[in-house]
């Protein structure tokens, strides 16, 4: 004869299975809907070797940071600011290195070049050149047009951000302080001002407020504005082919980053000079050596946390 404390333990043991159940249905719903979403992301070729490429990391039984070099284009196909975005190992942080579309770098022949001279047709210059820089393997290429990327601003409703300098443009008016941008706003702001470091910081505070704005809501959690998220991405990114919907899917399982374990800094400058008649931003290899070491040790949130306003000594760049 089965006694009440059976009984309770069947009803708990039952209710337990049905909340099991709901999560297991919750996750499935979500990982479904982000694999819909992103299988339709344009797909290049997969990231070229080449001699000297730098070995991907590997540690028995530890999970490896995972980098993304994050290309963002304008209207006219130039590239205007770019990313060395990488995700920790333990899958709970994200960190974005902005890198000027002038930046010094060096390529496929050892020529001194500009990035954004380099990013050819596919971006694969841009992976080699940032790669022979910082010495580091770049596991995946993601080129992103600015123009259809800011309309995810308005998905997620909006964003905050700083403003240094009073400005006018098509119509808007951005007041110095904090400023609420939609995503017709957020376009303009970003494109408005055509200064390498200007539009990387900017870029920088927006795509930042994007991720925290993604990660802290429901837009990864709601099947209708992953769906809208994906018909987005659709239209504006492009992936290397390793990018699969199942290294996507597999991904979304592991990744738990939260708003606050997101960060971002530029990559240390050194100053501007000039290419060819070309004007270009030097990079600081001392402390570009600092960063390679962080990196690679998966330890960019303690980098990152230690650049105290990383912006100020770069709004006017010393000669070189």
């Amino acid at each position: 004869m089965r006694t009440r404390s059976d009984q309770l333990v069947a009803v708990a043991t039952l209710g337990a299975l049905v909340v099991v159940a709901g999560v297991l249905g919750l996750v499935s719903l979500y990982l479904g809907a982000v694999t819909q979403a992103m299988s339709g992301v344009q797909r290049g070729a997969a990231l070229p070797d080449y001699p000297g490429r730098p070995e991907a990391s590997a540690a028995d039984g530890v999970a490896q940071p995972v980098r993304y070099l994050v290309l963002v284009t304008d209207d006219s196909g130039t590239l205007a600011s770019a990313y060395l975005t990488q995700l920790s190992g333990a899958r709970d942080g994200l960190h974005l290195i902005g890198l000027p579309a002038d930046l010094l770098v060096d390529d496929a022949n050892g020529h001194e070049t500009s990035l954004a001279h380099v990013v050819g047709s596919d971006g694969a210059g841009a992976v080699r050149a940032i790669e022979t820089l910082l010495q580091l393997r770049i596991d995946h290429l993601v080129v992103i047009d600015l123009d259809g990327f800011t309309r995810i601003v308005d998905v997620i409703g909006g964003v905050t951000v700083r403003n240094d300098a009073e400005m006018s443009a098509d119509g808007w008016h951005f007041a110095a302080g904090e400023v609420r941008l939609t995503g017709p706003q957020a376009l303009v702001y970003l494109s408005a001002n055509k200064h390498p470091m200007v539009r990387l910081e900017r870029s920088e505070a927006v795509f930042v407020e994007v991720l925290r704005g993604i990660v802290s809501g429901d837009a990864l959690t709601n099947p209708a504005k992953v769906e809208t998220i994906g018909d987005v991405l659709h239209h504006c990114v492009t992936v290397d082919a390793d990018l699969t919907p199942s290294e996507i899917r597999r991904m979304a399982l592991d990744v738990h980053v939260v708003s606050e374990s997101i960060g971002a800094a530029p990559l240390p400058l050194a100053g501007a000079s000039e290419l060819d008649g070309t004007a270009v931003t030097v990079p600081d290899a001392d402390r570009l050596a600092e960063l390679a070491r962080a990196l690679a040790a998966d330890r960019a949130s303690a980098w990152t946390a230690r650049q105290s306003d990383p912006w100020a000594p770069l709004a006017q760049l010393p000669p070189r």
